[in-house]
């Protein structure tokens, strides 16, 4: 009886005994062939300086805009009127920061008006431009602008002004809301203090015109009374809750 044992090699142990194998033909070559040898690495990395020279290089600027989630009439509104919410402010500044308005402001900002260029061409930079512009919620509460740009100090001026015009915006946005907000609000304390006046006039003539009380009437007269009074109170509760 025989035994007969069969050996497994793996592939990558070929290949890598393959290669070891060549090493001794590659430093034969090389020492036959040294120059041909220096002026291929010399090739090689000339065309690698070559290529980082023509290709353009690209800066990227960004910046990070909180959207404040505290608003100081939300408290007075509650109930009554609804202000914008931290998700919708974002989202909306999102879809200004490509507005019209924003991107005219961004082309004079990039010196691209300079050239005077006409409607065609301004609307073939406003396209560029927004093709290397990214706008980000990286959160609820956080809107992220990058801009990239041949020229880094381009590219700053331009973040900077996008985070400026932005900013600018939900300012304006917020002051709009607060005033609509407190023109409400005055218009309904204007009318419970017309109703409180009213309630209060009306006990004082029904008080002038009915001195004393005749028998049978008085418990008509204190819940005529009770009423009027309940009006009256009621009328301040609601003065004092705005």
């Amino acid at each position: 009886m025989s035994n007969a044992s069969t050996a497994w090699h793996s592939p990558e142990a070929s290949k890598e005994n393959s290669l070891l194998s060549l090493l001794p033909v590659v430093r034969k070559e090389a020492g036959r062939r040294p120059v041909t040898l220096a002026a291929l690495f010399t090739g090689i990395a000339l065309l690698a300086l070559v290529a980082g020279m023509l290709i353009p290089k690209r800066y990227t600027s960004s910046t990070i805009i909180l959207v404040e989630d505290r608003n100081i009439i939300a408290p007075l509104m509650e109930g009554r009127a609804v202000a914008t919410s931290v998700v919708d402010r974002a989202s909306i500044l999102k879809e200004v920061a490509f507005s019209r308005k924003v991107m005219d402001e961004i082309l004079a900002t990039g010196g691209w008006l300079e050239e005077k260029p006409d409607a065609l061409e301004r609307e073939k930079l406003i396209e560029k431009i927004i093709g290397r512009t990214a706008v980000t919620n990286p959160r609820a509460n956080l809107i992220q602008i990058n801009y990239t740009d041949s020229d880094p100090d381009r590219a700053y001026r331009i973040t900077k002004r996008y985070a400026d015009l932005v900013i600018q915006e939900s300012l304006s946005t917020k002051e709009r809301e607060s005033s609509e907000a407190y023109q409400f609000i005055d218009s309904q304390v204007r009318q419970y203090h017309a109703k409180l006046t009213d309630a209060e006039a009306m006990l004082e003539r029904y008080r002038s015109a009915n001195p004393d009380a005749r028998p049978g009437v008085e418990a008509d007269i204190n819940s005529r009374i009770g009423e009027l009074r309940r009006v009256v109170e009621t009328s301040k509760l609601e003065l004092i809750d705005l």
